[in-house]
């Protein structure tokens, strides 16, 4: 299915575009902290950011990734990015997010995370979502239980590059 345009009160989530590259490169996919606990590696140029969002464009109209960038209806700025792809391994579709510093502790990742978790549940028909954060990233967590997300375990996640590995909680939401 096409990922659609979603809105909450503050943002309007979209599908993200090889347009975005410079925007998304600047502030937030070359952010050592940002990309911290990220499973992807820190963005050390531009094309780094175009070769993920030609993945991104081509995914566009996939059932196994949602990917949608996270535009502050005020400002027009895109601040982050957030959606769910399918999780082989879980054989369910996991959630993950990011967005920039400066908007951090404002409740706009989980207000985005609140809406792409409806659509799993009353458009996709979902009925679990899966969720894993380092656990030095506390906030992640916070957002993860306000939504309703139940720890489940501990365990490890790696870089998809195998630079560094976290210690990590894995929960699940039942929708």
């Amino acid at each position: 299915m096409r990922t659609p345009i979603l809105e909450t009160d503050r943002l309007m989530l979209r599908p993200l575009k090889l347009d975005d590259a410079e925007h998304i490169y600047k502030n937030w996919s070359s952010d050592t902290e940002a990309v911290k606990y990220m499973q992807w590696d820190l963005h050390l140029s531009i094309n780094d950011a175009k070769e993920w969002l030609v993945n991104e464009e081509q995914a566009i109209d996939s059932d196994n990734s949602y990917n949608w960038g996270f535009v502050l209806k005020k400002t027009g700025c895109l601040i982050g990015s957030g959606g769910y792809f399918y999780n082989v391994e879980f054989k369910m579709f996991e959630i993950g997010y990011i967005i920039m510093r400066q908007y951090w502790r404002q409740g706009i990742t989980s207000e985005a995370v609140e809406r792409i978790i409806s659509y799993a549940k009353d458009t996709l028909g979902l009925k679990t979502l899966y969720a894993k954060h380092a656990n030095d990233n506390i906030a992640s967590g916070r957002i993860l239980e306000k939504q309703g997300f139940e720890y489940k375990s501990d365990g490890k996640y790696s870089k998809f590059s195998g630079s560094v590995e976290f210690d990590s909680k894995n929960y699940i939401l039942k929708l």
